[in-house]
């Protein structure tokens, strides 16, 4: 009832009037005698509280099933997070590892580069004194 945005109470209220109401029109228009009214009347709310309990029951029976589904919800949210929290750092440290090794390498051809041009440089300088 709750997801149309009624309340328990609202409901139960509503009911009731509807049951005094219900039981004022009867005292109006039955054509029986005090007695017999007063017995309808009582069977009458006993019933309407029969019934009451019996969804007030199935109400609660029905806020438990959803408050253990929630319970498991929340806690299946709480492990795919952490996996997520994890896959998500061991994919930040891959893509550093990668990062350091290309920096490296690049130093490395860098360092290679300088030496050819040092050498050609002192090759040229060398043929240039000749």
């Amino acid at each position: 009832m709750a997801e149309k945005g009624f309340s328990v109470g609202g409901v139960l209220t509503a009911f009731f009037l509807g049951g005094l109401v219900g039981a004022g029109l009867a005292l109006l228009f039955a054509p029986a005698s005090g007695e017999e009214i007063r017995e309808r009347l009582r069977a009458t709310g006993e019933e309407a509280r029969g019934r009451v309990r019996e969804k007030t029951q199935e109400l609660k029976i029905r806020a438990e099933e959803l408050k253990e589904r929630a319970e498991e919800l929340r806690a299946r949210l709480l492990t795919e997070a952490e996996e997520l929290k994890s896959k998500s750092l061991e994919t930040l440290e891959e893509a550093k590892r990668v990062l350091e090794e290309a920096i490296e390498a690049g130093k490395e051809a860098m360092r290679r580069e300088k030496e050819k041009l040092t050498q050609k440089l002192k090759g040229d300088q060398a043929a240039a004194s000749v």
